[in-house]
């Protein structure tokens, strides 16, 4: 395998039909390629967020009956874990390979991190090449990619702050390269795109 070592055998492991089987092979055959990947991705990620981040695992969802559809793993700056923060991560689903920004769960800091996404959203909104493939991966479906989000809109980047107020639905924003794609793609590349996605994150970890 060329790239990042990530092929066909792990997109087919979210084949396997038996919910507990699959998440049993994600957890242990593909989140530990994930895990490695994040610990080559660390020191470039660092640089890029201006800040030490720490590699986590993410949890696979434990649903009665329902496979897992996504593994990641994901870079905050605590060492703790990355619940309520700002995170970057590696994603991959059945189709795809993913780079992106989030924040799922509350914590004390989203109030922060809601008023400096509406601060800065004109400024987000003219960025304009770097964020051209972005999309919103918010409960999404995990089969067709979502359309490509409107952020060279001022309004789109409200909304995302509004989603962002505690007890509201988080963030989840990010790049896709399919199946194919990911096979081709270099450690070099995958930090060009965080290198891209850098201003959105930098808002949301420094905000106060």
């Amino acid at each position: 395998m060329a790239g990042l070592g990530l092929g066909p055998p792990d997109f087919a492991l979210f084949e396997l039909g038996d919910p507990d089987e699959r998440a049993r092979a994600l957890e242990e055959e593909l989140q530990p390629k994930l895990l490695a990947l994040g610990a080559q991705c660390s020191s470039g990620l660092a640089r890029v967020a201006g800040k030490e981040l720490f590699v986590h695992p993410g949890k696979l969802p434990r649903r009665r009956n329902a496979a897992p559809e996504e593994v990641l793993v994901a870079f905050s700056d605590s060492p703790k874990g990355y619940r309520g923060l700002a995170f970057l991560a590696v994603v991959m689903t059945r189709e795809h390979l993913h780079a992106r920004v989030g924040v799922r769960g509350d914590s004390p800091r989203r109030t922060g991190m809601q008023r400096a996404l509406e601060r800065e959203a004109t400024n987000l909104a003219r960025k304009g090449k770097p964020f051209r493939k972005l999309r919103e991966f918010l409960d999404w479906n995990h089969e067709e990619l979502p359309e490509l989000a409107p952020a060279h809109s001022t309004a789109f980047w409200l909304e995302m702050g509004e989603a962002l107020a505690p007890g509201g639905a988080g963030l989840d924003l990010g790049i896709a390269w399919t199946q194919e794609e990911a096979r081709s793609i270099a450690l070099g590349d995958l930090l060009g795109v965080f290198r891209d996605l850098a201003p959105l994150y930098k808002v949301l970890a420094n905000a106060e």
